[in-house]
């Protein structure tokens, strides 16, 4: 029994902490690299999620011809497990459930974070801020409070598209999944940072000016970030919602963005492998945490420990390494336009000596 405690253990471990790498390495693209505070992280996130705890039982029940009859928010568990049932007699039905939502909830997080992009155009990085909180939490709820979409507070059900395997192979499955999806992730954001364009971004986070005078548009910069990150953010979302198994609006509140900003500034705002750091740290300290709060003896609720010991550990951080654990390192290729220039330098030095 305590063998099979330990392998579950683990095997939770590691799939959140693919998710948060996915998280952080999309928020480090947005933030770390182009500057853009983006406070509505937990929305994109939702909006994978809110796509798989939405569309499952519905693909499910068109694929199956199966009517569903009922308030959705009342039913939605029940119809989960049916069409779950179905899946696992059919493991291509549950093929088919993941790609499509997936790939819907890719699409929609790839378009709102287009539409979010529009207001960093003309706000300073504060009231950008600000306004993508507001952004984030009406997200929230109007999910909360329109039952049709993923069951207002009660939450709605999710297929289990890995139904077909059994325990304890579907959890070794979702794992090597989540393990997978989460290194593409990560290298298309190593590959993003270490090109021209994240040397770009990286300009327009320091000098806009400078960028733009170069020949940079911020506008489409600024546009591209935002929605390579919100789209990292919903698989993530999509991830998370299948191995939860339900999907609940009040699981996505504005602290799971200060959340994720607090594993980028701790693991290194943008150095690719802050992302690979930050969350490593933040679940090894959650963790213990986890075991030890239940034997003190606290003057106050052991539920508000873990804000405590990670609001220390931000401000070690910060003070001692303010660029975090892997601070961020300088560029060493020079932008083309520079090395255009001096090359351009060194012909006319040539000629003049000549």
């Amino acid at each position: 029994m305590i063998v099979v405690d330990v392998v579950f253990f683990v095997l939770d471990l590691a799939v959140l902490y693919s998710v948060y790498v996915i998280l952080a390495s999309s928020l480090n693209l947005e933030y770390g690299e182009a500057g853009l505070p983006n406070f509505a992280k937990a929305a994109f996130f939702a909006i994978g999620a809110f796509s798989v705890g939405a569309l499952s039982v519905r693909l499910g029940a068109v694929f199956l011809d199966m009517a569903l009859e009922g308030d959705f928010k009342l039913n939605s568990l029940r119809w989960a497990m049916s069409v779950s049932q179905s899946v696992a007699r059919n493991p291509f039905l549950g093929l088919g459930i993941f790609i499509a939502t997936l790939i819907v909830a890719v699409l929609v997080g790839s378009v709102l974070g287009v539409l979010a992009s529009y207001p960093a155009l003309r706000l300073r990085e504060d009231y950008l801020g600000m306004l993508l909180i507001a952004f984030s939490e009406t997200i929230r709820i109007v999910a909360r409070n329109y039952d049709p979409l993923v069951g207002g507070t009660f939450g709605a059900g999710v297929v289990d598209f890995l139904a077909w395997a059994g325990s304890p192979l579907r959890e070794i499955l979702l794992l090597f999944l989540s393990v997978v999806v989460a290194a593409i992730i990560w290298l298309v954001y190593y590959r993003l940072s270490t090109s021209p364009f994240g040397r770009t971004l990286r300009a327009m986070r320091d000098n806009e000016l400078a960028t733009e005078s170069l020949g940079r548009n911020i506008v489409k910069l600024r546009m591209m970030a935002m929605m390579i990150g919100s789209a990292m953010a919903s698989v993530a979302g999509v991830l998370y919602a299948y191995y939860v198994g339900t999907v609940n609006p009040d699981d996505f509140t504005t602290s799971k963005t200060f959340l994720i900003t607090l594993m980028v500034i701790i693991g290194g705002s943008g150095n690719p492998y802050g992302p690979l750091v930050g969350p490593a740290v933040y679940l090894a300290f959650d963790r213990l945490i986890q075991f030890t709060k239940q034997r003190l003896i606290l003057p106050f609720d052991p539920n508000y420990l873990s804000y405590i010991v990670l609001g220390v550990v931000l401000i070690i951080v910060v003070d001692r390494h303010p660029g975090g654990i892997v601070p961020e390192k300088p560029t060493l290729t020079l932008p083309r336009e520079l090395r255009s220039l001096l090359r351009q330098r060194r012909v006319e030095e040539t000629w003049n000596r000549q």
